[in-house]
């Protein structure tokens, strides 16, 4: 479970499909203090709005209602080591930097960020990290978890199906409590 207090940076795939599932508004309360960088509210609400992505009014509420802060990235060699990494988008960069500075737990699904942010260092989170914290502080009940993760696969969401089946297996476990 994410310790009371932790500052959460939030990366685009965590936003979109918590938001997806209904979750995004319960995920934050796992947290202090939730930022995200602007690049990835560009990415988020301004692509989203583009094309009609049904989670950009959500998003961009609570952008607006403060319980997600949009934070500046400064420019540090970090910032311009990333640049070079093709497999990261501006986004991507801009989240690992300001974790870096910010000292939060990074939340991210995608494997090349994960990656970097493990060479840095970094703590980390993402999608099945929110889910399984709450479904231990009982935010989500058997069998709602495991159907969750059901819903985020259904939804675009992706993990290997070694880690689906672990991860749905663990999931039944913990809602039974």
């Amino acid at each position: 479970m994410a310790p009371r207090g932790e500052v959460a940076i939030l990366d685009a795939s965590p936003l979109i499909f918590l938001t997806r599932v209904g979750l995004l508004k319960e995920s934050l309360k796992l947290f202090s203090t939730c930022l995200v960088t602007g690049s990835v509210k560009d990415e988020v609400v301004g692509a989203g709005r583009t094309v009609g992505a049904p989670e950009t009014a959500e998003i961009e509420a609570l952008i607006g209602a403060g319980r997600i802060t949009v934070e500046r990235v400064p420019r540090t060699s970090l910032a311009l080591r990333l640049e070079s990494n093709p497999r990261l988008s501006r986004g991507d960069r801009d989240s690992l930097v300001l974790a870096s500075e910010r000292g939060g737990r990074l939340m991210a699904d995608d494997a090349a960020v994960r990656a970097v942010a493990s060479q840095l260092r970094l703590r980390l989170g993402g999608t099945l990290y929110v889910l399984f914290a709450l479904a231990d502080r009982g935010s989500l009940k058997r069998p709602e978890a495991a159907e969750v993760l059901d819903r985020l696969v259904d939804g675009g969401w992706y993990c290997s199906a070694r880690l689906y089946r672990t991860a749905r297996a663990a999931l039944e476990k913990r809602g039974s409590k």
